[in-house]
């Protein structure tokens, strides 16, 4: 457990995981809310760049800060709240957490209403676009985690419409980007690539502007 929480494993945790994975693009049509998301599946690429953790769940996205984050479950840890595999109050941003040695930290978005919503992206000074201008594309990409079901009373659907319209947004800013479907059956998290093969946190670019390149 202290393997987890500790600050050496923390900068692991953070940090991207070195390897490449090249997945062909393919087209895949997401049916949402009686919308259609023509979607390519990204091929990954290896970079020294660090990941900034996006969480994108039905029209709202929340930009991790993974110091307060793991902070936080540090304590609770210490409080014995995340022993044998329980869900514990992570005391941010309505996330609940779950700590498995295998597996790292799993992330529970059960309330999302103090999260910004996507259109805050056209409003110049918002706290989102603020959050977002912070990563620097020198020094990090964002990675996100797509929530792919939804929710009663969201207006746009699953959380691939906030996912497109960021992600749109930070390419503007020179910002890659990469990403993975979540849901509450298997939720984000983040851990280090020695516990499992899945903790790989890749940028990724589009099928069609690889081939667009000479």
């Amino acid at each position: 457990m202290k393997n987890l929480i500790n600050i050496d494993s923390l900068t692991d945790i953070v940090s991207n995981s070195v390897g490449i994975l090249i997945i062909f693009a393919v087209i895949n049509l997401i049916h949402d809310n009686n919308k259609t998301y023509e979607l390519e599946i990204p091929i990954e690429h290896e970079t020294d760049l660090r990941p900034a953790y996006i969480i994108s769940k039905d029209d709202r996205l929340l930009v991790l800060d993974t110091e307060q984050i793991f902070s936080n479950a540090a304590q609770q840890a210490g409080k014995g709240a995340a022993s044998n595999k329980r869900i514990f109050d992570l005391g941010y941003k309505g996330l609940f957490a779950q700590i498995d040695e295998e597996k790292g930290v799993s992330f529970h978005a059960r309330g999302t209403d103090d999260w910004p919503k996507f259109t805050e992206l056209s409003k110049p000074g918002s706290d989102l676009q603020k959050q977002l201008q912070a990563i620097d594309p020198s020094q990090y990409f964002a990675y996100f985690f797509v929530y792919d079901e939804t929710n009663p009373g969201s207006s746009s659907g699953s959380g691939f419409e906030s996912f497109r319209e960021t992600r749109k947004y930070l390419q503007g800013r020179q910002v890659k980007s990469g990403w993975r479907p979540v849901s509450t059956d298997f939720p984000p998290g983040i851990c280090d690539l020695g516990y499992s093969s899945e903790c790989q946190y890749l940028p990724s670019f589009l099928g069609s502007d690889a081939v667009a390149k000479p």
